[in-house]
């Protein structure tokens, strides 16, 4: 099984059982506290993903470190996901969790990049455009690859919408070299 399925088994498995438990804002605030302390401690998160230490040790720093913090079923999840040994997947199974909160939410990111910084206006219409394709709220987030030249790469769920002027060159180019008028030949 893939690490990405499994990420998904037990990200619906712990949002089941918080939302059976009535719990599920806290837990998901808990898991956000986690993975910011994770982020901000590298050392933690080498402790924690050492196969040579025992799952009671790694258990016991995370009782040190989160009980009392976090709410119990999410520190109690993360005891399972130490003992099934998917330490390494603690950050996807996450980030699958958001994905899954965002699903019954109607939510969905996006990433607009563009040659250079957009403004507030055109970021707005970008995201008024992509809600009523997807009917979706969209979170929008905007990057910047001079790279690209012109024209934007919009990216939201699966789909990718590549305008860029860097991939209309590179597409005229290859239609020039098949017609064998490419202006860099003879």
């Amino acid at each position: 099984m893939r690490a990405g399925t499994i990420a998904r088994v037990y990200a619906r498995t712990l949002l089941l059982a918080a939302e059976r438990a009535g719990v599920r804002d806290e837990v998901d605030d808990s898991l956000a506290g986690m993975v910011d302390a994770l982020a901000a401690d590298p050392r933690l998160v080498r402790f924690l993903e050492g196969p040579q230490i025992e799952p009671a040790d790694k258990k016991a720093l995370l009782e040190a470190v989160f009980g009392g913090r976090v709410h119990p079923l999410a520190l109690t999840f993360v005891f399972l996901v130490v003992d099934k040994h998917r330490e390494t997947l603690l950050a996807e199974i996450v980030a699958a969790w958001d994905a899954l909160l965002d699903e019954r939410a109607g939510r969905q990111s996006a990433t607009v990049t563009a040659a250079t910084e957009l403004d507030d206006d055109v970021l707005e219409r970008l995201r008024g455009a992509l809600e009523r394709r997807t009917g979706k709220t969209i979170r929008l987030e905007h990057s910047v690859d001079p790279a690209l030249l012109g024209g934007l790469v919009v990216r939201s769920g699966d789909t990718v919408i590549d305008g860029s002027l860097r991939t209309r060159l590179r597409a005229l180019g290859r239609r020039l070299a098949a017609a064998g008028t490419a202006p860099w030949e003879g």
